[in-house]
Formats: C-alpha cells, sequence, structure tokens
C-alpha cells in the first residue's frame, strides 16, 4: 500500500478602485492607516511568497519538496507590480521582496518542486460569466504567466483550477470541456461535491473516489479530473500538522488498496493566503516537517501531471478509464452558486456584465485595453460577499470598462 500527498494552495486578491486608482486589494490594505488591516496585508504577501521560500530552503538541503499553486492572473501582474513595495515590506524582520523574481528562480532551478496550474485571469466564476468571455479569460491567464515566467515554464502548465471551483452543468460543462482543451490543459480539478449523488455516498466510497483520477464527459467532451478530498477527510485551512496528514494518507491508501493496486492520490486544497493556520502554520507545521521527517515507503509526494504520468498514462498521455457523472446543475466549493447566483442584488450585477460582454462583443475593434477591463468586471469577489463595498467596487469595473469602449 502507498499513497501519494499533493499539497495544493489557491491564492487571489481582486482589483479595487481606491482614491481614484485602480490597485490590487493588497496594495490598498499595505498602505491603509488602519494598523490591523496594513499589518494583515503583510501577513497575505509573506503567505504568497512562502510557496517559493521553503520550496527553495527545503531543495536548498536536500529535500524533495512538492506543491501545486494556483494564482489568478490579477495578482500574478498586482504582485509584479507592487516589487518596489514588497521590496520595503518586512515581516518579523524578514522582507518580502520581489515575489516574481523569487519563483521565476525556484523554478528554474527546482522546475520539479512546484506545479502551476492554470486559472482565470481575473478569478471568475465560470457558472455566471458569459460563456462567450471563456476563453478570453483563459488565455489572459496564459498570457500574464509567459510574459512573467516565461513559454518553457508556461508549457508546462498541464491542469487547471476553476475559480471558486465553480463547475457549471449542462450544455455548458461541454463548452469549458472543449475550450480547457482546445487551450492545451490536460486534466482539471474539481470539489468532489460536484458528483451527481455525491451526498448518498459513504465515507469510504468518497475516499476511493479522491483517490485516483476519472474522466468526466458531457455530450460529445471529456477530460481526465482529479477531486480535492473533502473537509471531513483533511481540513487544510483549518489546520492538520504533518502527522495528521501522513495518518489520513496512511488511511487512504487502506481504503484504496480494496480497489487498486495503484498509489491512493490525497490532493487536500484550500486557499492560501486566507486565515491565521494559512497564513503562518501551515508551512511551519505541516509542510516542513512533512519533507523533512515523514516521506517513506508508504507516503511519498509528487506534483499532480507526475503522478498522472507515473501511473495513469500510456505512450505519453493519460490514460484513465473510470467514469464520473458531474451533478446536472453544476457546483463549486461550497457545494451550489447561491454566493454568486442567488440574491436581487447578484442576480442585477450579473445582468448588468452580461450587458457589458455583449457591448464588448459588438465593438468593431477591441483594444487590449478594452478586454481585460470587461474581465476585471467579471472577477468573482464583487458579488461574492454580498456587500455594499463589493457591490459598488462591481460598478466601478463596469463604469471603467464602459469608459475603455467609447475610446476604440
Amino acid at each position: 500500500m502507498k499513497s501519494v500527498y499533493v499539497p495544493w494552495l489557491h491564492m487571489h486578491q481582486p482589483m479595487v478602485w481606491h482614491n481614484g486608482r485602480l490597485i490590487s486589494n493588497l496594495q490598498k490594505m499595505l498602505e491603509s492607516n488602519d494598523s490591523k488591516e496594513s499589518w494583515e496585508a503583510k501577513l497575505m504577501a509573506r503567505a504568497y511568497k512562502n510557496p517559493a521560500k521553503y520550496v527553495l530552503e527545503l531543495s536548498e538541503k536536500g529535500f524533495k519538496p512538492k506543491i501545486m499553486l494556483d494564482f489568478s492572473g490579477i495578482l500574478l501582474e498586482s504582485l509584479n507590480d507592487m516589487k518596489n513595495i514588497l521590496e520595503k515590506t518586512y515581516v518579523d524582520g524578514e522582507k518580502i521582496g520581489d515575489i516574481i523574481k523569487l519563483y521565476k528562480n525556484v523554478m528554474d532551478k527546482y522546475p520539479d518542486a512546484i506545479e502551476f496550474a492554470g486559472t482565470a485571469y481575473s478569478h471568475c466564476y465560470f457558472p455566471a460569466t458569459p460563456e462567450d468571455d471563456w476563453d478570453m479569460q483563459i488565455k489572459e491567464w496564459k498570457n500574464v504567466f509567459k510574459k512573467l515566467f516565461g513559454q518553457k515554464n508556461l508549457q508546462r502548465i498541464k491542469g487547471f483550477w476553476l475559480p471558486e471551483m465553480g463547475v457549471p452543468g449542462g450544455k455548458k460543462l461541454e463548452t469549458l470541456i472543449q475550450i480547457l482543451k482546445e487551450n492545451g490543459y490536460e486534466w482539471i480539478i474539481l470539489p468532489v461535491e460536484a458528483l451527481k449523488g455525491e451526498k448518498q455516498l459513504g465515507f469510504e466510497q468518497r475516499v476511493t473516489i479522491t483517490s485516483q483520477p476519472h474522466i468526466i464527459q458531457s455530450n460529445g467532451e471529456k477530460i481526465p479530473v482529479i477531486f480535492k478530498v473533502k473537509y471531513d477527510f483533511i481540513d487544510q485551512q483549518a489546520g492538520c500538522d504533518a502527522g495528521g496528514v501522513y495518518d489520513k494518507a496512511v488511511l487512504a491508501s487502506k481504503i484504496f488498496s480494496y480497489t487498486s493496486k495503484k498509489p491512493a492520490l490525497v490532493v487536500p486544497a484550500s486557499d492560501g493566503e486566507n486565515g491565521n493556520v494559512m497564513m503562518n502554520e501551515f508551512f511551519r507545521s505541516t509542510f516542513v516537517p512533512f519533507f523533512t521527517s515523514k516521506t517513506d515507503e508508504n507516503v511519498e509526494s509528487m506534483c499532480v501531471t507526475e503522478f498522472l504520468q507515473k501511473y495513469y498514462a500510456k505512450n505519453g498521455k493519460i490514460d484513465v478509464s473510470s467514469i464520473v457523472e458531474i451533478s446536472d446543475e453544476g457546483s463549486s466549493w461550497i457545494g451550489g452558486h447561491q454566493n454568486w447566483l442567488v440574491g436581487d442584488k447578484r442576480l442585477e450585477m450579473k445582468a448588468k456584465v452580461d450587458q457589458l460582454s455583449k457591448e464588448f462583443h459588438d465593438l468593431k475593434q477591441k483594444s487590449d485595453i478594452a478586454k481585460k477591463s470587461l474581465l476585471l468586471a467579471e472577477t468573482s469577489c464583487y458579488v461574492y460577499w454580498g456587500i455594499d463595498y463589493w457591490f459598488d467596487q462591481g460598478e466601478e469595473m463596469i463604469k471603467y470598462a464602459k469608459t475603455n469602449f467609447k475610446k476604440q
């Protein structure tokens, strides 16, 4: 029996209008006169740096750390734009510095340690975003990543993270799979809640499903999928130390051994900068001790594409036989679409963004700034929180986009 543990962190910060400037929410928080807000921003900035920092430190000591990451395109751009600010930002005596440069150095030096997954440029919620814009969101993220890290690192990216793990249902799922494959993606990660009939699954059934890759299909389109483990197995964001991760990985391999002789895949995934555990404890209590003392003949680690190529490939291509069905209505990390598509104000914002998209596609000439301002207006955060501040930010983004449309 063996299992493969794959830690995964998701990172994102929206853009905001603040004092007449379009800046990252991270920058707005750093510059705040509220000492609590500015301190939290420093911890967030350190959280964005931590994966590269700890991978480098462990690799230099001869260990073999592995981690999956996805950063929204606007966060990557913002970290690059803020490098001069971050050079002057310190947390407990540690300079944050140029985060993008650090990642590039680490990926160039230890290319097997960090695997990025692609995602949407502005962290749009696909089930609430006009389908005409899906390809632009996906391509613009790739443009940003290539600009910052180069074509060689972009070519390594094979997996895709749906923002908020938002899975569209029905015919829309077929469209999304087709677009992802056209953009070169070979697999996606989904929440197990997206499975049809998930609520009726027993504990061991659910573990068996999350321990292996599957195929999802919608009409004529299909793509390999892995599922992140559910919170009742490993709640990464709430905290699980290295010993606990090891024990759960061994349990997964025991359960999966009744079904397959292959290693069990264990992928906890969570926000990387949300809450005390992820900002302050995860790397010290889980990541470092796991890779320095918990890998053995029973539990190892590798990134997802490496795992798929080693255990589920034929002639260099992913070869998976298990087929699973996604629920007709789709899903998300919270199991439904309520935080994006339920409530009068959210639906009002969706209608305005839908209209904005139509206006963009009617333009005879479409500048890059017009396109990017449309994509910014589709950021999920403006409706997710359900509060006036973020709704107002969404309204400002729509106004900004309309202004850019008129400049054509």
